[in-house]
Protein backbone atom coordinates (compact mmCIF):
# COMPACT_ATOMS: atom_id res chain seq x y z
CA UNK A 1 0.00 0.00 0.00
CA UNK A 2 1.61 3.25 -1.12
CA UNK A 3 1.95 6.32 1.08
CA UNK A 4 -1.25 8.38 1.19
CA UNK A 5 -3.48 5.49 0.20
CA UNK A 6 -4.91 4.41 3.57
CA UNK A 7 -8.42 4.89 2.19
CA UNK A 8 -7.81 3.05 -1.08
CA UNK A 9 -10.72 0.70 -1.75
CA UNK A 10 -12.48 1.55 1.53
CA UNK A 11 -16.20 2.27 1.52
CA UNK A 12 -19.11 2.30 3.93
CA UNK A 13 -18.63 1.48 7.64
CA UNK A 14 -15.00 0.34 7.20
CA UNK A 15 -14.12 3.76 5.82
CA UNK A 16 -15.87 5.43 8.75
CA UNK A 17 -13.92 3.28 11.21
CA UNK A 18 -10.60 4.17 9.60
CA UNK A 19 -11.18 7.91 9.43
CA UNK A 20 -13.25 8.66 12.58
CA UNK A 21 -11.42 11.44 14.50
CA UNK A 22 -13.21 10.84 17.81
CA UNK A 23 -11.21 10.57 21.04
CA UNK A 24 -13.33 7.62 22.14
CA UNK A 25 -14.49 5.11 19.56
CA UNK A 26 -16.30 1.79 19.98
CA UNK A 27 -16.50 -0.54 17.00
CA UNK A 28 -18.77 -3.51 17.53
CA UNK A 29 -18.13 -6.08 14.85
CA UNK A 30 -19.31 -9.63 14.29
CA UNK A 31 -17.11 -12.44 12.94
CA UNK A 32 -15.86 -12.07 9.38
CA UNK A 33 -16.92 -8.43 9.10
CA UNK A 34 -13.44 -7.01 8.40
CA UNK A 35 -12.76 -5.68 11.91
CA UNK A 36 -8.99 -6.20 11.85
CA UNK A 37 -8.78 -4.89 8.29
CA UNK A 38 -10.50 -1.65 9.31
CA UNK A 39 -8.34 -1.37 12.44
CA UNK A 40 -5.16 -1.68 10.37
CA UNK A 41 -6.33 0.96 7.92
CA UNK A 42 -6.96 3.24 10.88
CA UNK A 43 -3.35 2.72 11.97
CA UNK A 44 -2.21 3.44 8.39
CA UNK A 45 -4.12 6.71 8.41
CA UNK A 46 -2.52 7.79 11.67
CA UNK A 47 0.95 7.04 10.36
CA UNK A 48 0.33 8.79 7.05
CA UNK A 49 -0.99 11.84 8.93
CA UNK A 50 2.28 12.10 10.84
CA UNK A 51 1.49 10.56 14.22
CA UNK A 52 4.73 9.33 15.78
CA UNK A 53 4.77 5.51 15.53
CA UNK A 54 6.02 5.07 19.09
CA UNK A 55 2.99 7.03 20.29
CA UNK A 56 0.63 4.36 18.93
CA UNK A 57 -0.25 1.23 20.89
CA UNK A 58 -2.11 -1.66 19.23
CA UNK A 59 -3.10 -4.33 21.71
CA UNK A 60 -5.03 -7.59 21.72
CA UNK A 61 -5.63 -10.53 24.05
CA UNK A 62 -3.59 -13.50 22.84
CA UNK A 63 -0.03 -13.80 21.54
CA UNK A 64 -1.32 -15.48 18.38
CA UNK A 65 -3.66 -12.57 17.68
CA UNK A 66 -0.83 -10.14 18.39
CA UNK A 67 1.41 -11.90 15.85
CA UNK A 68 -1.42 -11.71 13.31
CA UNK A 69 -1.74 -7.98 13.93
CA UNK A 70 2.00 -7.54 13.45
CA UNK A 71 1.81 -9.42 10.16
CA UNK A 72 -1.11 -7.30 8.98
CA UNK A 73 0.71 -4.13 9.99
CA UNK A 74 3.85 -5.15 8.10
CA UNK A 75 1.77 -5.54 4.94
CA UNK A 76 0.62 -1.93 5.09
CA UNK A 77 3.92 -0.71 3.62
CA UNK A 78 3.61 2.55 5.54
CA UNK A 79 6.81 4.17 6.85
CA UNK A 80 7.11 3.81 10.61
CA UNK A 81 4.94 0.71 10.88
CA UNK A 82 7.80 -1.28 12.45
CA UNK A 83 7.98 1.19 15.37
CA UNK A 84 4.32 0.93 16.38
CA UNK A 85 3.86 -0.85 19.71
CA UNK A 86 1.99 -4.08 18.93
CA UNK A 87 1.40 -6.90 21.40
CA UNK A 88 -0.51 -8.21 24.37
CA UNK A 89 -1.01 -6.26 27.57
CA UNK A 90 0.83 -8.98 29.45
CA UNK A 91 3.98 -8.44 27.39
CA UNK A 92 3.60 -4.66 27.71
CA UNK A 93 3.13 -4.90 31.49
CA UNK A 94 6.11 -7.24 31.84
CA UNK A 95 8.32 -4.75 29.99
CA UNK A 96 7.05 -1.86 32.10
CA UNK A 97 7.68 -3.67 35.38
CA UNK A 98 11.19 -4.62 34.23
CA UNK A 99 12.42 -1.03 33.88
CA UNK A 100 14.99 -0.01 36.50
CA UNK A 101 12.97 2.79 38.10
CA UNK A 102 9.89 0.58 38.34
CA UNK A 103 11.87 -2.21 39.99
CA UNK A 104 13.13 0.28 42.57
CA UNK A 105 9.74 1.80 43.33
CA UNK A 106 7.72 -1.41 43.45
CA UNK A 107 10.25 -3.70 45.09
CA UNK A 108 8.91 -6.50 42.93
CA UNK A 109 10.73 -8.56 40.31
CA UNK A 110 8.50 -9.49 37.32
CA UNK A 111 9.87 -12.99 36.91
CA UNK A 112 6.71 -15.00 36.20
CA UNK A 113 6.41 -18.01 38.45
CA UNK A 114 6.30 -21.16 36.37
CA UNK A 115 3.60 -23.77 36.90
CA UNK A 116 5.92 -26.31 38.48
CA UNK A 117 7.24 -23.58 40.82
CA UNK A 118 3.72 -22.93 42.07
CA UNK A 119 3.81 -26.43 43.56
CA UNK A 120 6.79 -25.45 45.69
CA UNK A 121 5.04 -22.21 46.65
CA UNK A 122 1.98 -24.09 47.89
CA UNK A 123 4.11 -26.65 49.70
CA UNK A 124 5.97 -23.87 51.51
CA UNK A 125 2.66 -22.22 52.45
CA UNK A 126 1.17 -25.53 53.57
CA UNK A 127 -0.32 -25.10 57.03
CA UNK A 128 -1.14 -21.39 56.76
CA UNK A 129 -4.56 -20.96 58.43
CA UNK A 130 -4.35 -24.72 59.13
CA UNK A 131 -5.13 -25.29 55.45
CA UNK A 132 -3.68 -27.92 53.15
CA UNK A 133 -2.27 -27.56 49.65
CA UNK A 134 -5.59 -28.26 47.90
CA UNK A 135 -7.42 -25.55 49.86
CA UNK A 136 -4.53 -23.12 49.39
CA UNK A 137 -4.66 -23.71 45.63
CA UNK A 138 -8.31 -22.65 45.63
CA UNK A 139 -7.45 -19.59 47.69
CA UNK A 140 -4.61 -18.71 45.28
CA UNK A 141 -6.98 -19.03 42.31
CA UNK A 142 -9.52 -16.82 44.10
CA UNK A 143 -6.90 -14.10 44.53
CA UNK A 144 -6.09 -14.30 40.80
CA UNK A 145 -9.78 -13.78 40.03
CA UNK A 146 -9.97 -10.86 42.46
CA UNK A 147 -6.95 -9.14 40.89
CA UNK A 148 -8.38 -9.61 37.38
CA UNK A 149 -11.72 -8.14 38.45
CA UNK A 150 -10.09 -5.32 40.43
CA UNK A 151 -11.77 -6.37 43.63
CA UNK A 152 -8.42 -5.44 45.17
CA UNK A 153 -9.41 -1.78 44.60
CA UNK A 154 -11.94 -2.04 47.42
CA UNK A 155 -10.82 -0.24 50.62
CA UNK A 156 -9.62 -2.62 53.27
CA UNK A 157 -9.33 -5.58 50.88
CA UNK A 158 -9.02 -8.37 51.79
CA UNK A 159 -11.29 -8.16 54.83
CA UNK A 160 -11.32 -11.83 55.79
CA UNK A 161 -8.55 -12.50 58.39
CA UNK A 162 -7.58 -15.79 56.75
CA UNK A 163 -7.32 -14.07 53.36
CA UNK A 164 -5.11 -11.35 54.88
CA UNK A 165 -2.83 -13.89 56.51
CA UNK A 166 -2.55 -15.83 53.26
CA UNK A 167 -1.86 -12.71 51.17
CA UNK A 168 0.84 -11.39 53.52
CA UNK A 169 2.63 -14.74 53.56
CA UNK A 170 2.24 -15.13 49.80
CA UNK A 171 3.78 -11.72 49.07
CA UNK A 172 6.68 -12.36 51.46
CA UNK A 173 7.42 -15.63 49.67
CA UNK A 174 7.28 -14.01 46.22
CA UNK A 175 9.53 -11.12 47.24
CA UNK A 176 12.05 -13.48 48.81
CA UNK A 177 12.14 -15.62 45.68
CA UNK A 178 12.12 -12.55 43.38
CA UNK A 179 9.09 -13.79 41.49
CA UNK A 180 5.59 -12.75 40.56
CA UNK A 181 2.44 -14.69 39.80
CA UNK A 182 1.27 -14.40 36.20
CA UNK A 183 -2.08 -13.14 37.50
CA UNK A 184 -0.30 -10.23 39.22
CA UNK A 185 1.53 -8.81 36.23
CA UNK A 186 -1.18 -6.61 34.71
CA UNK A 187 -2.66 -5.50 38.07
CA UNK A 188 0.83 -4.58 39.31
CA UNK A 189 1.49 -2.57 36.15
CA UNK A 190 -1.85 -0.81 36.61
CA UNK A 191 -1.03 -0.04 40.24
CA UNK A 192 2.33 1.46 39.25
CA UNK A 193 0.77 3.61 36.51
CA UNK A 194 -1.91 4.85 38.89
CA UNK A 195 0.47 5.55 41.78
CA UNK A 196 3.18 7.21 39.67
CA UNK A 197 1.43 9.29 37.00
CA UNK A 198 4.35 11.68 36.58
CA UNK A 199 7.04 9.00 36.37
CA UNK A 200 9.03 9.06 33.11
CA UNK A 201 8.67 5.29 33.11
CA UNK A 202 4.91 5.58 32.59
CA UNK A 203 4.29 5.61 28.85
CA UNK A 204 1.45 7.66 27.45
CA UNK A 205 0.09 7.18 23.96
CA UNK A 206 -1.61 9.50 21.52
CA UNK A 207 -3.59 6.56 20.15
CA UNK A 208 -4.50 3.24 21.74
CA UNK A 209 -6.29 0.69 19.57
CA UNK A 210 -7.57 -2.54 21.09
CA UNK A 211 -8.69 -5.63 19.20
CA UNK A 212 -10.95 -8.29 20.82
CA UNK A 213 -11.73 -5.93 23.69
CA UNK A 214 -14.42 -8.29 24.98
CA UNK A 215 -11.79 -10.88 25.92
CA UNK A 216 -9.85 -8.61 28.26
CA UNK A 217 -10.45 -8.72 31.98
CA UNK A 218 -11.35 -5.66 34.02
CA UNK A 219 -7.78 -4.90 35.11
CA UNK A 220 -6.58 -4.99 31.49
CA UNK A 221 -9.36 -2.70 30.31
CA UNK A 222 -8.67 -0.16 33.05
CA UNK A 223 -4.93 -0.22 32.31
CA UNK A 224 -5.71 0.67 28.69
CA UNK A 225 -7.87 3.56 29.92
CA UNK A 226 -4.89 4.86 31.89
CA UNK A 227 -2.48 4.53 28.97
CA UNK A 228 -4.90 6.47 26.74
CA UNK A 229 -5.75 9.05 29.39
CA UNK A 230 -4.42 11.98 27.34
CA UNK A 231 -4.98 10.42 23.92
CA UNK A 232 -7.51 8.59 21.81
CA UNK A 233 -8.89 5.15 22.65
CA UNK A 234 -10.54 2.97 19.99
CA UNK A 235 -11.86 -0.46 21.01
CA UNK A 236 -12.95 -3.21 18.64
CA UNK A 237 -14.90 -6.32 19.52
CA UNK A 238 -18.19 -8.07 20.08
CA UNK A 239 -19.50 -9.07 23.50
CA UNK A 240 -21.23 -12.07 21.90
CA UNK A 241 -17.84 -13.53 20.93
CA UNK A 242 -16.33 -13.54 24.41
CA UNK A 243 -14.88 -17.02 25.02
CA UNK A 244 -12.44 -16.44 27.88
CA UNK A 245 -14.71 -16.40 30.91
CA UNK A 246 -12.31 -18.89 32.54
CA UNK A 247 -9.70 -16.12 32.37
CA UNK A 248 -12.18 -13.60 33.80
CA UNK A 249 -12.96 -11.84 30.53
CA UNK A 250 -15.15 -8.78 31.03
CA UNK A 251 -17.42 -8.49 27.96
CA UNK A 252 -19.53 -5.92 29.81
CA UNK A 253 -16.58 -3.60 29.26
CA UNK A 254 -17.40 -3.17 25.58
CA UNK A 255 -21.14 -3.33 26.15
CA UNK A 256 -20.98 -0.47 28.67
CA UNK A 257 -17.98 1.34 27.18
CA UNK A 258 -20.03 4.44 26.33
CA UNK A 259 -21.18 4.78 29.95
CA UNK A 260 -17.61 5.04 31.25
CA UNK A 261 -16.43 7.14 28.31
CA UNK A 262 -18.85 10.02 27.64
CA UNK A 263 -18.79 11.23 24.07
CA UNK A 264 -18.06 7.79 22.63
CA UNK A 265 -18.81 7.39 18.95
CA UNK A 266 -20.37 4.07 18.02
CA UNK A 267 -19.78 2.29 14.74
CA UNK A 268 -20.74 -1.23 13.69
CA UNK A 269 -19.48 -3.73 11.15
CA UNK A 270 -22.25 -6.27 10.49
CA UNK A 271 -21.70 -7.57 6.96
CA UNK A 272 -20.11 -11.02 7.22
CA UNK A 273 -17.72 -11.51 4.31
CA UNK A 274 -16.35 -14.84 5.48
CA UNK A 275 -19.31 -17.22 5.21
CA UNK A 276 -22.06 -18.00 2.69
CA UNK A 277 -25.66 -16.97 3.33
CA UNK A 278 -26.88 -20.21 4.88
CA UNK A 279 -24.07 -20.23 7.44
CA UNK A 280 -24.86 -16.62 8.39
CA UNK A 281 -28.53 -17.50 8.81
CA UNK A 282 -27.61 -20.34 11.15
CA UNK A 283 -25.33 -18.00 13.10
CA UNK A 284 -28.14 -15.47 13.46
CA UNK A 285 -30.43 -18.22 14.75
CA UNK A 286 -27.89 -18.88 17.51
CA UNK A 287 -27.31 -15.17 18.17
CA UNK A 288 -31.06 -14.69 18.69
CA UNK A 289 -30.76 -16.77 21.87
CA UNK A 290 -28.17 -14.44 23.40
CA UNK A 291 -29.02 -12.82 26.70
CA UNK A 292 -27.33 -9.58 25.58
CA UNK A 293 -29.66 -6.58 25.93
CA UNK A 294 -28.47 -5.31 22.53
CA UNK A 295 -28.48 -8.30 20.14
CA UNK A 296 -27.23 -7.66 16.60
CA UNK A 297 -27.61 -9.81 13.51
CA UNK A 298 -24.95 -10.49 10.92
CA UNK A 299 -25.72 -9.38 7.38
CA UNK A 300 -24.75 -11.87 4.64
CA UNK A 301 -22.93 -10.72 1.53
CA UNK A 302 -24.37 -11.72 -1.86
CA UNK A 303 -22.26 -14.86 -2.19
CA UNK A 304 -23.22 -18.50 -2.60
CA UNK A 305 -25.97 -20.03 -0.51
CA UNK A 306 -23.59 -22.56 1.02
CA UNK A 307 -24.18 -26.08 2.33
CA UNK A 308 -24.59 -27.49 5.82
CA UNK A 309 -23.95 -31.18 6.55
CA UNK A 310 -25.15 -32.75 9.79
CA UNK A 311 -22.93 -35.67 10.76
CA UNK A 312 -23.73 -38.02 13.61
CA UNK A 313 -22.11 -41.15 15.06
CA UNK A 314 -23.68 -44.02 16.92
CA UNK A 315 -21.13 -43.87 19.76
CA UNK A 316 -18.38 -41.73 21.27
CA UNK A 317 -15.82 -44.33 20.18
CA UNK A 318 -16.87 -44.02 16.52
CA UNK A 319 -16.80 -40.22 16.75
CA UNK A 320 -13.30 -40.32 18.26
CA UNK A 321 -12.18 -42.68 15.51
CA UNK A 322 -13.56 -40.37 12.82
CA UNK A 323 -11.77 -37.36 14.32
CA UNK A 324 -8.49 -39.30 14.13
CA UNK A 325 -9.18 -40.22 10.52
CA UNK A 326 -9.25 -43.94 11.29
Amino acid sequence: MALGSWSHGLTGPALEVARAPDARLRVRAGPGTGKTFALMRRVARLLEEGIAPDRILVSTFTRTAARDLEAELSRLQVPGRDRVHVGTLHSFSFSLLSWAEVLTLTGRVPRPLLKFEERFLLEDLNGINNEGVRTLRKRLDAFGAAWARLQSDEPGWPQDPQDRAFLNTLLKWLRFHEAMLVAEIVPEALKFVRDNPSSPSVPRFDHVLVDEYQDLNRAEQVLLNELARDGCLAVFGDESQSIYSFKFAHPEGILRFHEEHPGTRDLTLDECQRCPRLIVELANALISNNTSPEPRELVPTPVSQGEVHIVQWASLQEEAGASRGS
